[in-house]
């Protein structure tokens, strides 16, 4: 019963580049059998490991840009690593609340009109940006869910706040 979900996991984070995790451990949980915690680690790594597979034709390509990675993913890391150690004083029925509130908030995020037009955003500073990396990390690590889709959207304001990060003009 678990293949189906890995495909649909697989399919998710290809063709999204985000979602992985949101399918990965309910899969691991209700289909496979895991304990909530194991699931929520095993998806860090089985996500991880799927994204990194999918970058390698961008990196080769030249579509990385290194600079964004420096500036959100470096911070998002170090607090992966702070929610993981967050999450051992965490029961795992706590952490599963967690996961359903971070999933709402990104469903009611996610449908909610927003202004995309020039006029409408105002570049970031980077230290909040790198701020925005760091709490995308805690939640990732703490309930093993929400940095494809939470990353997606922060990459987004970066590539808005840095003149030519990702290819696009502040």
């Amino acid at each position: 019963m678990a293949w189906p979900g890995a495909i649909a996991i697989g399919v998710s984070l290809g063709l999204l580049g985000s979602g992985g995790s949101i399918l990965t451990v309910p899969v691991l949980v209700y289909l496979a059998g895991q304990d909530e915690k194991v699931a929520i680690a095993g998806s860090l790594f089985i996500v991880g490991s799927i994204a990194l597979a999918g970058s390698l034709q961008f990196i080769r390509a030249g579509f990385i840009n290194w600079r964004s990675v420096a500036t959100f993913g470096l911070p998002g890391m170090a607090g992966n690593y702070i929610g993981a150690a967050i999450a051992a004083y965490v029961s795992g029925l706590t952490q599963l609340a967690l996961f359903a509130v971070v999933m709402l908030l990104a469903s009611y995020l996610m449908l909610r009109p927003i202004n995309l037009t020039e006029g409408g955003h105002v570049p970031r500073a980077l230290w909040k940006i790198a701020g925005d990396g760091l709490v995308v990390g805690i939640i990732t690590g703490l309930v093993g869910v929400g940095g494809g889709f939470l990353i997606v959207m922060g990459i987004y304001i970066l590539a808005r706040s840095l003149p030519g990060a990702l290819g696009f003009h502040a």
